[in-house]
């Protein structure tokens, strides 16, 4: 990255040193053209700005909170649950769902923050520009994670890595010694979470670990059709099968979705179990098929046969709200810690 000087950026930006430093240091104080102006040069001379702007200070008490949603299936309990809590609290609430594509796209999201001076930030779910986002920490208002773990950020999250270590265990329990898992994607750090705790409860049982039971990269419900169909029809067929958290993709995976009838997410063990009954003629009892579910209540569908593990969305939602408002009021400091939301086991 170039050293960056404000003199650089004033020359490229066509305006003078006195706004470029306003933009940076004072930008409730600017207008929305200059700081387009300014943020455009930055971009086209591909500067690294994140030590240039002053440390946030919550001077503006404007009852504004940006949640950025990257759920892929939107709208979903973790919504209703912190607008609740914020609502309650007579906050006014923005939505935005942010396409990033390339570093410098996060001066989109500085701008806009500094636009409409909003007192804090919820995301929902991962995102890739969340490691860039980072780096300017210190200039945005209190940031809380929701549906993510992070070291990052003050985060409430569904503990993937035990999650998945019990609900092995329990098939292990229940004389499953052949245990496969769909994970929709290797490098999101739910599923690499959810693998790890899947692979620690198979070693502490002495089982050995078979690289054909884990199938990556498995989204939809014809994906999910067509792993569990391999398994069936090949050697040493599972006598169980652990489908992934679907509720923690976000909307940069929505490229996986196209032309699929099966858009929910229940679609991975919809897949699965239609697969098994169709195929059931080939195994010697019936597979035993463990999912994540957004409710403990009954669907009253061909669901509620199967092992459930409730993910309590609508409680995490009001947990991130609850705990962005403290942070906010000050009755907690703004340290890096995480709040970890613990599943009920629903097994049958």
């Amino acid at each position: 990255m170039t050293k960056i000087t404000l003199s650089t950026i004033a020359k490229k930006a066509n305006i003078s040193v006195a706004s470029v430093s306003r933009v940076l240091k004072k930008p409730h104080l600017t207008s929305p053209q200059t700081q387009l102006r300014v943020y455009q040069a930055i971009e086209a001379l591909n500067m690294d700005t994140s030590k240039n702007f002053n440390p946030y200070q919550p001077i503006h008490n404007s009852k504004k909170i940006l949640i950025i949603d990257n759920q892929l299936f939107s709208k979903s309990l973790i919504n209703i649950g912190l607008e609740q809590v914020l609502k309650e609290e007579q906050y006014q609430l923005f939505y935005l769902q942010f396409p990033y594509n390339k570093k410098s796209d996060i001066h989109h999201i500085i701008r806009y923050v500094a636009q409409n001076a909003f007192d804090g930030i919820i995301i929902i779910n991962d995102a890739p520009y969340l490691k860039t986002l980072f780096s300017y920490k210190s200039t945005l208002p209190p940031i809380v994670l929701v549906n993510h773990f992070s070291l990052d950020f003050v985060c409430v999250h569904f503990d993937h890595l035990f999650i998945g270590y019990q609900m092995t265990q329990y098939l292990i329990d229940n004389h499953h010694n052949q245990i496969a898992i769909l994970l929709n994607d290797d490098k999101t750090m739910n599923s690499v979470l959810l693998q790890q705790g899947y692979k620690q409860a198979l070693l502490r049982a002495n089982i050995t670990i078979e690289p054909r039971y884990i199938i990556q990269g498995c989204f939809t419900y014809q994906h999910a059709r067509s792993a569990i169909k391999k398994l069936i029809n090949g050697t040493k067929t599972p006598t169980a099968v652990i489908c992934a958290d679907n509720f923690s993709l976000n909307y940069l995976h929505e490229n996986h979705f196209k032309d699929q009838h099966h858009r929910s997410p229940n679609c991975m063990v919809l897949g699965t179990l239609h697969q098994a009954n169709e195929s059931k003629a080939k195994l010697t009892k019936p597979l035993t098929i463990s999912y994540f579910s957004a409710s403990k209540e009954l669907k009253y569908n061909e669901l509620d046969s199967l092992c459930k593990i409730c993910k309590p969305l609508f409680k995490m939602g009001k947990q991130s709200a609850t705990l962005l408002c403290d942070i906010i009021k000050g009755t907690i400091k703004p340290i890096k810690h995480c709040t970890i939301i613990n599943a009920e086991s629903m097994f049958y």
